[in-house]
């Protein structure tokens, strides 16, 4: 199969989706989070996990957008502690998520997309799933933007589970979002007469965290030459949020008595192995590995989107594990 857009996916929900809006829509970036909000709404360990979204081509140069976790208990009195030997709850090792607003950044960088398009793929698959809950989560995300998270009443829910009172850190502030730097300039490196991007981020992480789940990718490259990668989890043994049907990953590291704790809004690792080649200003090639820790270990299997710059034919390839 070739065409001028292509997009594909290593979950079927995902690349349904991102197909879907790349032939309706045509844009690169709307097809790629279009098809992580209709895996968002499909499975209960996605939404709230870590994001990392690389854009690059035609127009728009290279920026990466950062939706990884965040280490909670910002504006929290910090805790005594746990001790050697102590349970530790799971409410402790719940993390804040900041992928919802990455994924809104990158669309209000691509213009020109409505967010109801976006996000509609994922309400569907919800509602599909018998996830009412999670379907009302993700309506309110299409009308509200990422303010939809700070509502009192999904708060509230998530502090039932995650907050002090169940031996967790996640609080009030962990919410707000507005400050945390997530747009920024992809990383670069030159190749003879080519650009190579990737997202900061992307050699820091030197293994997967059984934690995170398993990793997936949505890769696409549209009509203009714009290429643009998601790399998410979805998470399968998580902390279960029953009123909004959500599993958060327990990846945060929990308060020890008598040792300095992580900073509160630190970003915790995960990976995002994907890349984008550019010549001549265009993108011809995206790559991502969805179960790799980098692209420089490898491993797992290979999604590949390559453009022609003559014809501007895009051929795909998925190459298994």
């Amino acid at each position: 199969m070739s065409t001028r857009a292509r997009a594909l996916a290593s979950d079927p929900v995902a690349a349904e989706a991102a197909e879907d809006f790349l032939m309706t829509h045509g844009s690169a970036v709307g097809a790629v989070l279009s098809g992580f909000f209709a895996a968002a709404g499909a499975y209960a360990g996605t939404l709230w996990g870590p994001v990392s979204i690389l854009v690059g081509g035609t127009g728009v140069g290279g920026r990466a957008f950062d939706g990884r976790l965040l280490q909670p208990g910002a504006g929290l009195k910090r805790p005594r502690g746990f001790v050697a030997g102590e349970e530790i709850p799971p409410a402790a090792s719940a993390a804040a998520t900041t992928a919802v607003a990455a994924a809104l950044v990158a669309h209000a960088y691509d213009g020109g997309q409505k967010l109801a398009s976006i996000v509609k793929p994922g309400v569907q698959r919800a509602k599909q799933s018998g996830a009412d809950a999670r379907a009302e989560l993700l309506t309110r995300v299409r009308a509200a933007g990422a303010g939809a998270l700070a509502d009192p009443r999904f708060v509230r829910e998530l502090l039932k589970v995650a907050g002090p009172i169940e031996g967790g850190t996640l609080g009030q502030q962990d919410f707000d979002v507005s400050s945390v730097l997530i747009d920024m300039p992809a990383a670069e490196a030159a190749r003879a007469e080519q650009q190579v991007l990737t997202v900061p981020w992307e050699s820091e992480a030197l293994e997967v965290s059984s934690a995170l789940g398993r990793g997936h990718a949505i890769i696409a490259i549209d009509v203009r030459g714009v290429a643009a990668g998601v790399c998410f989890r979805r998470v399968g043994d998580g902390l279960a949020v029953p009123a909004l049907e959500l599993e958060i990953p327990l990846c945060a590291v929990p308060v020890r008595r008598g040792i300095p704790r992580t900073a509160p809004g630190t970003r915790l690792g995960a990976p995002a192995p994907m890349a984008i080649t550019i010549e001549g200003g265009a993108a011809i090639e995206i790559v991502a590995l969805p179960a790799a820790a980098n692209l420089a270990t490898g491993g797992g299997p290979k999604l590949t989107l390559a453009r022609d710059p003559e014809t501007r034919a895009v051929t795909g390839q998925s190459f298994p594990g």
